[in-house]
């Protein structure tokens, strides 16, 4: 046996010391940087659908919560035990005004005020020191957002452009995941994953267009990232976008229907809109949004189930039989086997994995500017422009190949770097115009 051999057998990597994951990025919790960070943004925490006439319980980044709608249509989200005994507010009656706690009766506001404490004398003196922990709560579009941050630097609620337009209707769905956030989060920057677990190795998952290995530009924007993906057809480049803002917002283009190859197409819109939010440090879940709208994919009614829902997101139907997820396994298998936190120590990053270091980099650096400097992460909304314009999509050009391949992949580079400025040259545009302008400019790169 030959001593490369003998050093990467099983044997002496078994002995080796134990690696484990970033601590930085993995662990939420109150009080430690990366949920510190985390805490400083707006997230998605349930569908509004799932807030019925009784309280909602969900635990958040390692918190243990209740939400609710009380009879006035306000929405509250509360840590989930009250203040006075530790009773769970899980079991609390909803009133017309706030929630009640079912064991002493203590009536509680949307904002954690104490309103009512029947068995003592005094509660309104009672209120001036003791109150439940509680968050602000927003609904938008059929999901509950809510900041977990300090209360006195609530950030403006970020409103993305995929989701303002005219025409389109927005269905929300969720997918729990059973581990840490950043193994989900990072995956949407790991292009080359689609080629191989979607299409190559197993089956043709969405798309037999998706296992073109293709030609990756990235851009990096101050509020986070987006990448061209040119895919040569023939005498056309199917080009796909995907975008991230941070720290846990993404889009992406096209999934079902991808071109024909014969058709031009400028900046059709994504599929789909998600946050991945985690709820400890060992799970984690997708609350999102899919996209049905003139500008994205065309629509189909199958596309609307629950199952529908998840198979195009990241899971392919995470509850299927552990043979069938064994056969044909998808996101979900292969994020979630890593382990409930991926041990970064044993990771060997390779060329391909570009995305997914520079995701690691930037979201270190917030951290880090937070804790060490006290520096508060940029906003979603910093640049000024309203709705927040994003990058998720699919243009398609007609752009006949070089007769050398290796010259080929080169100008489909340049192409890519030249509709990478495009998109960022219309930022300051909302709306039609926005879609107008790069449509102009988008044709004048077709050959």
């Amino acid at each position: 046996m030959d001593d490369v051999t003998r050093q990467f057998s099983g044997y002496q990597q078994a002995k080796a010391p134990a690696a484990g994951p970033d601590e930085l990025l993995v662990r939420v919790g109150p009080g430690t940087p990366g949920g510190e960070y985390l805490r400083r943004f707006w997230h998605p925490v349930a569908i509004t659908s799932q807030v019925g006439d009784l309280p909602l319980a969900l635990r958040r980044f390692g918190e243990d919560l209740v939400l609710f709608r009380d009879g006035s249509g306000h929405y509250g989200l509360v840590h989930r035990h009250c203040p006075h005994r530790n009773a769970s507010l899980e079991f609390a009656i909803v009133q017309p005004r706030g929630i009640r706690c079912c064991y002493h009766g203590w009536h509680f506001d949307v904002d954690g005020t104490l309103l009512e404490a029947p068995a003592e004398p005094d509660s309104v003196r009672l209120d001036q020191r003791v109150r439940l922990g509680a968050y602000p709560v927003r609904e938008y579009k059929g999901l509950v957002f809510a900041y977990f941050g300090p209360p006195d630097a609530v950030p403006p609620f970020p409103t993305y452009d995929t989701c303002e337009i005219e025409g389109g209707e927005l269905l929300p769905y969720e997918v729990p995941m059973d581990c840490n956030w950043l193994q989900v989060a990072e995956n949407s920057m790991d292009p080359m994953h689609v080629v191989f677990l979607h299409t190559r190795v197993n089956r043709v998952q969405f798309t037999k267009k998706l296992g073109i290995l293709p030609v990756i530009r990235w851009f990096e924007t101050p509020i986070g990232f987006f990448y061209t993906k040119g895919r040569r057809m023939d005498d056309f480049l199917w080009i796909s976008t995907n975008d991230i803002v941070l720290p846990n917002f993404t889009q992406a283009g096209a999934v079902h229907e991808s071109t024909d190859g014969a058709t031009t197409k400028y900046f059709g819109r994504n599929s789909f809109t998600r946050w991945i939010v985690p709820v400890d440090d060992t799970h984690s879940t997708v609350l999102a949004y899919r996209h049905f709208n003139p500008r994205a994919e065309s629509p189909r009614d199958e596309w609307r189930t629950p199952e529908a829902l998840e198979e195009i997101d990241i899971t392919r139907l995470r509850n299927r039989p552990y043979r069938e997820r064994q056969i044909d396994p998808g996101d979900y298998e292969a994020v979630s086997g890593q382990g409930p936190i991926t041990p970064h120590g044993r990771e060997h990053l390779a060329s391909s994995d570009t995305g997914v270091v520079r995701y690691r980099r930037r979201l270190r650096a917030g951290i880090r500017a937070l804790a060490d400097e006290g520096r508060a992460p940029l906003q979603p909304g910093a640049h000024g422009a309203a709705p927040i314009p994003t990058y998720g999509s699919d243009t398609v050009l007609r752009f006949p190949p070089a007769p050398d391949a290796q010259e080929d992949e080169a100008a489909v580079g340049e192409l890519l770097e030249a509709v990478g400025a495009i998109y960022r040259s219309a930022d300051g545009l909302t709306g039609d115009p926005r879609y107008e302008d790069l449509a102009t400019k988008l044709a004048t790169l077709n050959r």
